[in-house]
């Protein structure tokens, strides 16, 4: 990466950490800025810095119950039975708003086999979603006032995307929904689209 970004600097952070018996697994991101002319160039060592939203990883996800935009209430423990993405956005962050139609896909092709939940900080009265969500095309599930959930669960950036499994446990946290090196979201059948392998292993696995 060094050799072929002549003009960034690269800087990588381990993010998370698990150990599985005589095996240290690191999850690892890479920052890149650019280069600033007469600034002393870092050396490229690795950081450990935890992020608190990875703790939940292979634990059950802490409990809640939030309206839709209709004033429905649905609690964390009507999801149970099958796999479930919840899918953390807000009106002022773009990458939610792209990712969008992408996600809507996704329940289009996953339809009941998977339960598919959203849920926002933003008010449905305050900042009439139903009127910002009429032209997105977005099928999931809104939850509206969730910005002390997603306090409690530690998101620091949006969007957020968890995936649980049929009882309720986070076995996967990703970003935004996949894209190609052109930054363009990756298909449906995209054998390199891993929030369909995600997914797909989720429903293989309550069979």
């Amino acid at each position: 990466m060094k050799r072929t970004l002549s003009s960034e600097i690269i800087t990588p952070i381990i993010y998370h950490r698990v150990t599985k018996n005589d095996t240290i697994v690191n999850f690892v991101e890479f920052h890149m800025e650019k280069k600033v002319a007469g600034k002393q160039q870092p050396e490229f060592n690795l950081s450990y810095v935890q992020k608190p939203i990875f703790l939940l990883l292979n634990k059950k996800l802490p409990s809640f119950s939030l309206k839709d935009l209709d004033g429905n209430e649905l609690s964390s423990a009507q999801l149970l039975g099958k796999p479930t993405l919840i899918n953390f956005w807000s009106i002022y962050c773009g990458p939610c708003i792209e990712e969008m139609p992408q996600l809507s896909r996704l329940k289009e092709k996953y339809k009941d086999q998977m339960n598919f939940v959203s849920i926002t900080e933003n008010s449905a009265i305050d900042d009439d979603l139903k009127g910002f969500l009429k032209n997105k095309g977005f099928n999931f599930q809104v939850l509206e006032n969730g910005e002390d959930y997603k306090g409690k669960l530690k998101i620091a950036a949006l969007p957020t995307n968890l995936f649980l499994d049929k009882d309720g446990v986070v076995r996967y946290i990703q970003r935004n929904y996949p894209l190609t090196a052109q930054s363009t979201p990756l298909g449906i059948d995209d054998k390199d689209n891993y929030f369909v392998k995600i997914i797909d292993q989720l429903i293989k696995d309550v069979k």
